[in-house]
């Protein structure tokens, strides 16, 4: 069955927890799970509710730290150069570039620190995907030689973690060419 070349969006899921163990990801475990101790305060005055959960649970408004306790990884994830960690090309030569980024707070625990969980979530910037060969994308370079009918490519593998999360059929050759040109 041909593929019908699409834009593409990516999108990688990074869980952090007490169990990580690289540099980047102890960063992002220490200091969101202080922001969450500092910002959970005006939602729990009385530390009456122990987890996150318990605290959505009786205060919805509370559904804001995730994004009040991503700020305080923003200047982590800027040191990333606009690179998903990890999540290479089928060569391993080039990283897979990300537009943006969401901090999710799965689970935490203003008791308990092992029970921090985060997700950082990357969303890639759209890609001319050209054909799915087995469990690998091809997709067009966002850097072009510009050479002419000749599109230069990469191919990255799905992988635990990675979907593709929007799809716009491209109904033209041109239209292939045209998100080659801008990518």
């Amino acid at each position: 069955m041909k593929t019908q070349p699409a834009q593409i969006t990516l999108s990688f899921r990074q869980v952090i927890d007490a169990a990580s163990t690289g540099d980047l990801e102890k960063k992002i475990f220490e200091d969101s799970y202080v922001e969450f101790l500092m910002q959970s305060q005006a939602y729990n005055p009385d530390k009456q509710f122990r987890t996150f959960t318990e605290l959505k649970a009786h205060n919805p408004k509370s559904n804001s730290l995730h994004y009040k306790v991503g700020f305080a990884v923003g200047l982590y994830l800027q040191e990333l150069g606009n690179r998903i960690p990890g999540v290479t090309d089928c060569l391993g030569s080039k990283e897979l570039p990300f537009e943006l980024y969401h901090l999710e707070l799965i689970e935490s625990d203003i008791e308990d620190r092992s029970q921090h969980r985060v997700a950082v979530n990357y969303i890639t910037p759209p890609f001319t995907l050209l054909h799915i060969i087995g469990d690998r994308l091809l997709l067009v370079s966002p850097e072009q030689t510009g050479q002419p009918d000749t599109y230069d490519t990469f191919m990255v593998a799905l992988q635990p973690q990675l979907a593709i999360t929007s799809y716009k059929p491209l109904s033209q050759p041109q239209d292939v060419h045209h998100i080659a040109q801008v990518l």
